[in-house]
């Protein structure tokens, strides 16, 4: 039990900041990741009903027997892997996603990737939900759209048969290793990669480059075609589509192949 207290609990004096002087409050020093803890509640909520109260109560007094009466959560405790977790994902989604060459570099150079942790979790049912969501508007017939502001007609932009065969297979390998509990990183890169060249097809039709296409897909976590490709694409949502999950896949790409 005092193995146990000791891993999950610290000396608030070791990370926790300093109150502010002008309203100390009942304690020295801020929590802001949880916290105090009281080592008696803390221990017989886990251990009560497993061991003995006396116990129990040997191990409290084991672990106060320095002093210290007020606990902040270390760094095995679920609040502090949940702050960490949280910090993280805020500065990843203030950076664009890399390049799928990057990622690809990432693999080569023997990065393992890591899947379950809720960020992941989280980022592959939205890539999933996305892949869902394109699956259903390739499988429409093509609509005529209207204000693309280009001086070609909108149909030219409608997918070819065999554009849309390419996106739909990507698609369908994409979700099928989504699917699983260990996903084959480069099959979705290589659908990812695929998809990309629908959408550079799509660009060579808008005069667009390619760079400049993927620039604006990457912008808002892959959210939505931004800047000015947005006001050439509107009304066109299988291309919006497209454009949304390679940012969002990119972005699982990144989460799970992140080198540390």
């Amino acid at each position: 039990m005092v193995h146990w207290f000791r891993g999950m609990f610290e000396d608030p004096q070791n990370e926790m900041p300093y109150a502010d002087k002008e309203d100390p409050g009942d304690s020295p020093y801020r929590y802001p990741w949880g916290g105090p803890y009281d080592a008696d509640e803390q221990l017989q909520d886990e251990f009560s009903g497993i061991v003995p109260i006396e116990v129990i109560q040997e191990a409290v007094q084991e672990v106060q027997s320095d002093g210290t009466l007020e606990w902040a959560p270390g760094p095995n405790h679920p609040d502090q892997i949940a702050a960490r977790e949280e910090a993280m994902a805020e500065h990843y989604d203030e950076l664009p996603p890399p390049a799928l060459e990057d990622i690809q570099r990432r693999i080569e150079n023997g990065v393992v990737p890591s899947f379950g942790n809720p960020l992941e979790r989280e980022e592959r049912e939205a890539l999933r939900r996305e892949l869902a969501e394109l699956r259903a508007l390739l499988a429409q017939d093509p609509q005529p759209h209207g204000g693309i502001g280009h001086n070609q007609p909108p149909e030219q932009l409608a997918l070819t048969v065999d554009l849309k065969i390419e996106a739909t297979v990507a698609i369908d390998e994409m979700d099928a290793e989504l699917a699983k509990e260990m996903p084959n990183v480069e099959v979705v890169v290589d659908a990812a990669g695929r998809l990309q060249k629908v959408l550079s097809w799509i660009g060579k039709k808008l005069d667009k480059s390619v760079d400049s296409f993927m620039a604006a897909i990457g912008s808002a976590s892959g959210v939505a075609v931004v800047g000015s490709v947005t006001a050439q694409l509107a009304g066109v949502p299988v291309v919006e589509k497209i454009g949304q999950v390679v940012g969002t896949a990119l972005h699982w790409l990144n989460t799970v192949t992140l080198p540390f």
